[in-house]
């Protein structure tokens, strides 16, 4: 849903007043219920074949969301603006703004990049020394059982009451003998095969406390065939710790390739 909005009067700092106190609330609040999957307000350069200073877009996650928008609208402006749209200067909006083209559009085909959040690791003296302590304890065998096919060195990196979880396609839940048991037998296959297999980790968050810890990142996992060309794929982690007689071990780990979006190099 687009709509081409010219400037009416100059009056250009009540327009988007406007729409950040007015449009912009509705939307968040639409896209916090599902209601639409995003909007965009752009601006642009006015010219005599398109007289219009903005465009407002509005995304769907579907038809049946697109049917329903002044069904799941009307009630959500009213709880949120009872007395009606805030305004700036008390200019009415017939004064500041004209829709000088609204349109509907159904999406064909499209392609957006992938955003991945920033880096938040803490740098206090306690959280990376903590983290110095995983990556002895949990990070560094755990890529070297990967590397040598070790399945009970990998293992062990496990805490007794570990819970592993994948989700997308290969949705699941195991504990730790059920996780143990695929695990070896991926392993032996391996070996079988004259397979070997690396491991990458990039962090965008770790913060560890005295006892239990969580770290998100994004791992690559290279197969490494006998003949033949290596190959990769990537996945989103999400790991818990919990120090076990003074050790940490892999309390629970998610996993996910998020429906195939993961495609961060490392």
């Amino acid at each position: 849903m687009v709509d081409f909005t010219k400037i009416k009067g100059g009056h250009r700092t009540e327009l988007l007043y406007y729409l950040e106190q007015n449009w912009k609330l509705y939307r968040d609040s639409a896209l916090a219920r599902g209601y639409i999957s995003g909007y965009r307000l752009l601006e642009t350069t006015p010219d005599s074949i398109g007289d219009f200073d903005f465009i407002l877009l509005m995304e769907f996650p579907d038809s049946a969301a697109f049917h329903q928008v002044e069904a799941n609208f009307q009630p959500l402006m009213k709880k949120l603006r009872p007395s009606g749209p805030v305004l700036l200067n008390s200019i009415k909006a017939a004064d500041f703004r004209e829709i000088k083209i609204s349109k509907n559009a159904k999406t064909i085909f499209d392609a957006q990049a992938k955003s991945f959040p920033q880096i938040n690791i803490p740098q206090t003296p306690e959280n990376l020394e903590r983290l110095r302590e995983i990556n002895r304890d949990i990070w560094t065998p755990f890529s070297e059982a990967y590397a040598t096919n070790d399945a009970e060195k990998y293992i062990s990196l496990h805490a007794p009451d570990f819970i592993r979880a994948n989700g997308g396609k290969w949705a699941g839940v195991k504990n730790l003998a059920e996780y143990g048991a695929s695990v070896k037998t991926n392993f032996a296959r391996n070996t079988e095969d004259g397979r070997m297999a690396r491991i990458d980790f990039t962090f965008f968050e770790r913060a560890a406390g005295a006892e239990t810890a969580s770290e998100r990142g994004i791992y690559r996992y290279t197969d490494i065939p006998k003949t033949g060309a290596p190959s990769s794929f990537y996945g989103k982690f999400h790991v818990f710790h919990r120090k076990v007689n003074g050790v940490w071990k892999i309390a629970v780990d998610y996993d996910s390739n998020e429906d195939g979006s993961v495609r961060k190099r490392i």
